[in-house]
This record gives structure tokens, C-alpha cells and sequence, in this order.
């Protein structure tokens, strides 16, 4: 299968750990010069010199608050100055904390949208435009099945979730007429460090072990255990490729068959 990744250039965001590290690593791989960014400086640094040294590819390292609309453009600017332009777009900053109507108080909804929802659309606003004057390019939202699948425990993240599926078809219609394709990925369970903290919380709470509280989490999966950030990252860059040249408008689960709905 033929990539034809090497020499593009892209942005990932979130990408000092978990999915969006492994994301930033198999770009890397495939000859992606990239700018990687996280809320940490000394994260982000420190991921951005390990993918660098692993791959042989430049890695530009930047830390920034994406709930922040300066911060963005912070970023977009940064991303243009280092690479030229930027042909491959992955957003994947912001985890949008588990609760329920009552216990999410109104900051903590304000302060997850700004940087799952708001950070997506203003970045992809920022950078599209460059694409859409070239005639190429693609983006990729990692979003989450919670958009699909309401529960009242993620109250929150389930909206967000809903409308970044909507704002990612919305925008493969507007921008696929100029050459730009724009998809999306629904991780399910995978195993990020968000994910092992969440299980040792609910492990705490049960009473039981973490493994005890992973082998039950695992049950609830038709293929019977957690993803890995790698197995996301591998359907990113296929989205990103030449092999997926008339995939667009897609919302792609990778989430070994968990979600009920269709």
C-alpha cells in the first residue's frame, strides 16, 4: 500500500502522550515533518526529542493552552513558520472530565469546550484555509463514541462529542469541493495513561484490583480487551494517506466492536 507521506508536513495536537503521541510517531515514520503540541513545555519537549531521534524526522515542539483563541493562533503561526505550509491536520487536545448534570458544575463545561470543541474549530479554521488555496490536504478529529452513545455519567462529553461529529461532516462537505478531506476517528477504550487512572479510581471504589477492574472493562468489548493507542494511530495515518484519497466525511470507531449504535 502506497502512503506517499514523506515529505508532507502536519500538526498534532495533544501530543505528548497517549493517542496523540502514538499518532505523532507513526507520522513520523512515514517521513512526516511535524510541529507537536501540549499544554506542558517540558512534555511536549521531551516527546518531540524522542520521536526526533527514533525517526531521523524534525520534530517542533510547542506548548500552548488550545482553549485559549490566541493560544491557536500562537499556534497556527508557529506551524506555518516552521514548516512552510501544513498539509496534514490531527486534533486530538482535550479530555472532557466524567460526570453528571449535577455534579459538572457550569465552569468545568465551559472550560472542556473551550478546548475539545472550540479548540478543534478554531485550529481547523486557522489552518484550512492554506489547504483549501492548494488544492490539498487532510484533517482528522479524534473524537470519542460518547457522541453516539449518550450516558448520563459523561454528560458532557457526549454533546461535545455529537457536535464535532456534526462540525467534521459539515466541513468534509464545505472543504472536500477544494480538494480537502476531513474524517474522524471515535476511539473506544484504549489504553492511555487518562484511562489507567480512571481504572485504578474505579478499582479504589470497587474494592478490587486494577487488574480485576481492567478484565471487567475489558468484558464489556466483543474482542475482549482495551485498544492500544498505537491501533488508533495506524487508522489516523491511513485517513491521512493517499490510500484513503476518496475517504472523506467519514467517523471511523476503533473500538473493538463496544459500540452498540450505528
Amino acid at each position: 500500500m502506497q502512503l506517499n507521506l514523506q515529505g508532507k508536513t502536519a500538526v498534532v495536537t495533544g501530543a505528548s502522550k497517549g493517542i496523540g503521541r502514538a499518532v505523532a510517531q507513526a507520522l513520523a515514520e512515514e517521513g512526516v515533518t511535524l510541529v507537536i503540541c501540549a499544554r506542558t513545555p517540558e512534555e511536549i519537549e521531551r516527546t518531540a526529542a524522542a520521536i526526533a531521534d527514533a525517526t531521523g524526522v524534525a520534530v517542533y515542539p510547542l506548548a500552548a493552552d488550545l482553549s485559549q483563541a490566541e493560544e491557536v493562533a500562537r499556534l497556527a503561526a508557529f506551524a506555518l513558520e516552521r514548516l512552510g505550509q501544513v498539509d496534514i491536520l490531527v486534533n486530538n487536545a482535550g479530555a472532557i472530565p466524567a460526570g453528571t448534570l449535577e455534579s459538572v458544575d457550569d465552569e468545568t463545561w465551559h472550560r472542556a469546550y473551550d478546548l475539545k470543541l472550540w479548540g478543534y474549530i478554531r485550529l481547523t479554521k486557522a489552518l484550512v484555509a492554506g489547504m483549501r488555496e492548494r488544492g490539498s490536504g487532510a484533517i482528522v478529529n479524534i473524537i470519542g463514541n460518547a457522541g453516539r452513545e449518550p450516558s448520563p455519567g459523561y454528560i458532557a462529553g457526549g454533546p461535545a462529542n455529537a457536535a464535532l461529529m456534526n462540525f467534521t461532516k459539515g466541513m468534509a462537505a464545505d472543504a472536500g469541493r477544494h480538494g480537502v478531506r476531513v474524517n474522524a476517528i471515535n476511539p473506544g477504550p484504549i489504553r492511555t495513561e487518562r484511562l489507567i487512572a480512571l481504572t485504578e479510581t474505579r478499582a479504589r471504589a470497587a474494592g478490587i484490583s486494577v487488574a480485576e477492574a481492567e478484565r471487567e472493562s475489558a468484558r464489556r468489548i466483543p474482542l475482549g480487551r482495551i485498544g492500544l493507542p498505537e491501533e488508533v494511530a495506524t487508522v489516523a495515518v491511513f485517513l491521512v494517506s493517499d490510500a484513503a484519497s476518496f475517504v472523506n466525511g467519514a467517523i471511523i470507531p476503533v473500538e473493538g466492536g463496544a459500540t452498540a449504535g450505528v
